[in-house]
């Protein structure tokens, strides 16, 4: 079975221009990007002049028309360019900026808002919001960072881990509680916060995955009204719609970097003159790898599908996230099988095949692993399968 992504003549032609663009604009610190997402301050200096360079041609939000900062592609040529930027390491600069435009959606202030999605479609700023790996297993009263009300202003207390790659914030995306004995769904408030107010402290953070986060404190922080995102009780509900939905899965194409990586570095690597491809066990793993990519295209050619057509996605797109959560798992697993202790040497050990990708692609599969719960509830509650959970004290009231 063949699962190569064949692009139309259509397509070839808005790649031959894509890459034009970027031989002339990608600049050669990252012209051999290596993918991995930690960005030290010389080299973002260099990727932020080229997100703006990428939002004044409408390249960072490619779908939107271009009164919105867009160019209006469709689909399809959407594919090529996140791929052509993706196999550069960058494809991340198009999916942080439309979590960012998804997260000032619902702003209440018409102009605010507007001259914000502005800027971020054209680069100009980025903005790092408060992690969560699953919004089912949020609890109101394990949550870090809590609102009370005080006039027309609300006031943060607390503090909680925040994920961006900006070296520094334009905003603050968080949720929230303002009523922990609510139930989940009623208990968040979503916010979209200036940096500079006082009360807010950052701190960096050390963690086994490379993407970058930092320990944000609130100490009575107080919070304009314009800054709340949606209504007060939208919070659950904006957090799953605005950041748990990948913008990757939408595209049907799969360019599974580390996969080639894998299956070229068996090619070329020889045991006794002999390659370890050839080697009827490392086969069988290499084609399982191989299987799980093509099924993963399938799943999101028919959820491209579904979106063409207006056929409503229940589970299907959490089922797409959940194949590919587990097949990254189970790719590490068999990176480490075919190419064993290699596979764990890190970027700073000149051993390591590949500058130290594949030992990369390990932490991430593991790290990413643990947002699969959420996929698994969407899944059974489309399905009739979740189990009935019993209401929350004090549920009823909000």
């Amino acid at each position: 079975m063949d699962f190569t992504y064949k692009y139309t003549d259509g397509q070839q032609r808005f790649q031959g221009e894509v890459q034009s663009w970027l031989e002339v604009h990608l600049p050669d610190e990252v012209q051999d990007s290596s993918g991995q997402p930690v960005l030290d301050q010389t080299s973002w200096g260099v990727c932020a002049a080229l997100r703006e360079k990428l939002g004044a041609k409408g390249w960072l939000t490619p779908q939107e028309p271009i009164e919105r900062g867009g160019e209006g592609l469709d689909p399809a040529n959407a594919t090529v360019l996140f791929e052509e930027l993706d196999a550069r390491g960058l494809g991340w600069l198009l999916e942080e900026t439309a979590g960012a435009l998804r997260a000032i959606a619902r702003c209440d202030a018409q102009g605010d808002r507007e001259s914000l999605a502005t800027a971020i479609a054209n680069g100009r700023i980025g903005c790092w919001r408060s992690q969560f790996h699953s919004i089912d297993d949020l609890d109101p009263g394990d949550w870090g960072i809590q609102v009370t009300r005080d006039a027309d202003d609300r006031i943060l207390d607390g503090e909680g881990i925040f994920q961006g790659r900006d070296p520094a914030p334009g905003y603050l995306w968080t949720l929230a509680v303002h009523d922990p004995e609510c139930h989940p769904e009623q208990a968040f408030s979503a916010f979209l916060i200036p940096p500079n107010l006082d009360g807010i402290s950052i701190h960096p953070v050390r963690r086994m995955s490379p993407d970058p986060a930092h320990r944000i404190c609130f100490d009575q922080v107080r919070i304009p009204p314009h800054c709340l995102v949606g209504q007060e009780k939208d919070g659950w509900d904006l957090g799953r719609s605005t950041f748990l939905i990948p913008s990757a899965t939408a595209y049907t194409s799969v360019q599974d970097q580390p996969l080639d990586d894998l299956l070229d570095y068996a090619r070329t690597t020889t045991v006794q003159g002999v390659s370890i491809a050839a080697e009827p066990v490392r086969q069988q793993l290499l084609m399982e790898a191989y299987i799980n990519r093509g099924i993963q295209r399938l799943f999101r050619m028919r959820d491209t599908w579904m979106r063409s057509t207006g056929t409503a996605l229940t589970y299907h797109a959490a089922q797409t996230r959940l194949w590919e959560q587990r097949s990254a798992l189970r790719l590490s697993e068999i990176t480490r099988e075919v190419m064993g202790v290699y596979a764990l040497l890190d970027h700073r050990d000149p051993r390591a095949p590949n500058n130290g990708n594949f030992e990369l692609q390990q932490r991430l599969a593991l790290t990413n692993s643990s947002a699969s719960g959420s996929d698994s509830k969407i899944i059974a509650r489309a399905l009739g399968l979740a189990s009935q959970e019993p209401e929350r004290v004090g549920s009823s009231a909000g």
